[in-house]
């Protein structure tokens, strides 16, 4: 019975995309909009707009 809830919140979260919330966070642009266009880390890293957290 525990299987169902749990199933349902890992793909919940699988779903986020957390290189558009880090870069977000960090006060970067949307890492869908310059590169190679995928909004994954490396596409991130690649911007080299580097800051600290707020």
């Amino acid at each position: 019975m525990f299987n169902i809830p749990a199933v349902a919140v890992s793909y919940l979260i699988g779903s986020l995309s957390f290189a558009v919330i880090v870069s977000k966070y960090y006060g970067m642009d949307d890492p869908r909009t310059y590169g190679s266009g995928n909004p994954g880390a490396t596409n991130v890293l690649r911007s080299g707009k580097k800051r600290r957290p707020r």
